[in-house]
């Protein structure tokens, strides 16, 4: 097995199989915060592994942040070693090459970046076998002013009051913006086509607050993976809505501050 991190445009640095790969308190400090690109690969004759973890330099300058995700990397790592191998107890004779690959990534970027919030977003792909593999998105947010400065991590979706109250103030707004998305790929006129069918509830989707300014929260971005809107074929859709003092309305008071409207 061969575990490589990079950091920032540095060589890579070989680690030992069993060095857990955290954050310490001394990592991230802003001056000289880094990305960081992980990866973990392996074969055994016609089984192969591969696994790949990064995320942005804003990451790294948070170290409780930091430290959170790469916890939850090496959680991940260990689920898909885990499945590996038994892959290969149960197939690895049977000459099914896809029965015995396995593939996963997971990229962490910034989505906004404001006084207050740091919004991520993640993009996924993974591959247990069969046809195709699959892919799809996650969302983080760091409150930097939460636990007396200290930080704390939440869903983005956690700023509103909930799900059923943005669907009810925007779902005519982001089923609009979904069904011309879908229009322009399949190269369809949506002219007459009603906007409501076939478009997914918010709970279906990964809700991701942007900024314009980089000073507040002016835009909703909501992600879409394949068969939540579409087939398979259709692939993930993004399709952003603008805030308007009503969404405004929709957001936990304590966050109002972070938001503006997008004229």
């Amino acid at each position: 097995m061969v575990r490589w991190v990079f950091v920032g445009s540095a060589l890579p640095v070989l680690l030992a199989c069993s060095a857990p790969q955290g954050a310490g308190d001394e990592v991230g400090q802003i001056a000289d915060a880094q990305a960081e690109t992980f990866k973990d690969d392996d074969v055994r004759g016609e089984a192969s592994r591969d696994f790949a973890y990064d995320w942005p330099a804003q990451v790294s300058a948070v170290p409780r942040l930091a430290a959170m995700l790469g916890s939850q990397r090496e959680e991940e790592l260990a689920t898909q070693s885990a499945e590996w191998q038994q892959s290969i107890e149960e197939f690895g004779d049977m000459g099914c090459i896809t029965c015995i690959n396995r593939s996963y990534s997971k990229t962490w970027n910034v989505a906004a970046d404001t006084p207050h919030l740091l919004v991520l977003r993640a993009e996924i792909f993974s591959y247990t076998g069969g046809a195709h593999g699959n892919s799809n998105f996650d969302a983080l947010l760091w409150d930097r002013q939460a636990n007396d400065g200290a930080g704390e991590a939440m869903r983005p979706i956690a700023l509103f009051v909930n799900e059923v109250t943005i669907e009810n103030i925007a779902n005519g707004e982001y089923c609009q913006a979904l069904l011309e998305a879908r229009g322009e790929r399949l190269e369809m006129n949506i002219e007459g086509l009603n906007k409501f069918e076939d478009c997914p509830s918010v709970a279906d989707l990964v809700v991701v607050p942007t900024s314009s300014d980089g000073l507040t929260l002016d835009r909703i971005e909501f992600l879409a993976a394949p068969y939540v809107a579409g087939s398979f074929a259709e692939g993930p859709y993004e399709f952003a809505i603008p805030m308007t003092s009503a969404l405004i309305e929709a957001v936990r008071p304590e966050y109002r501050a972070s938001f503006s409207v997008n004229d």
